[in-house]
């Protein structure tokens, strides 16, 4: 499902700062499973390394939005990381337990995504936005994933 950028726009409540945030997030999250899964070395030139070490070190930093909930969400970060680690571990032992969870995980920076959603337009409106976001998030269906991962 591929949602317009009007539509993530109202998403955030018309805050373009927060829209901006939103796509470097997209754009750091895809750049980091393809370094871990290295089956896209296309997708992980030295530009596109370059670009993820300026948004993490300069743009993220210089957003007005990200600066009002930086502290919220750095917590957040520590479990959307050890989930990304965890998901991988259960990638690499073809569990098919693990592999269940994994795609699950793998979708944990949705959280802070929906956090966004939430400070953007309060809680009520954020009801009737949230499944969308999550379709947009979580664009891999499940059955696709475990194809993919257990060879099935």
């Amino acid at each position: 499902m591929t949602t317009s950028l009007e539509k993530k726009l109202e998403w955030f409540g018309g805050n373009e700062d927060a829209l901006s945030v939103y796509r470097m997030l997209v754009t750091l999250s895809h750049l980091w499973d393809d370094l871990v899964d290295k089956d896209k070395p296309e997708n992980t030139t030295e530009s596109q390394i370059n670009n993820a070490f300026l948004i993490c070190l300069v743009y993220l930093q210089v957003n007005p939005f990200y600066r009002s909930i930086q502290e919220q969400i750095l917590p957040m970060w520590i479990t959307v990381v050890s989930g990304y680690e965890t998901a991988n571990k259960f990638e690499k032992d073809k569990d098919e337990h693990g592999i269940e969870i994994a795609h699950t995980l793998r979708y944990a920076a949705g959280n802070i995504l929906a956090y966004m959603v939430y400070v953007c337009v309060g809680p009520e409106k954020a009801k009737d936005i949230l499944p969308e976001l999550w379709k947009d998030v979580v664009f891999e269906r499940y059955d696709d994933y475990k194809k993919e991962h257990l060879d099935v």
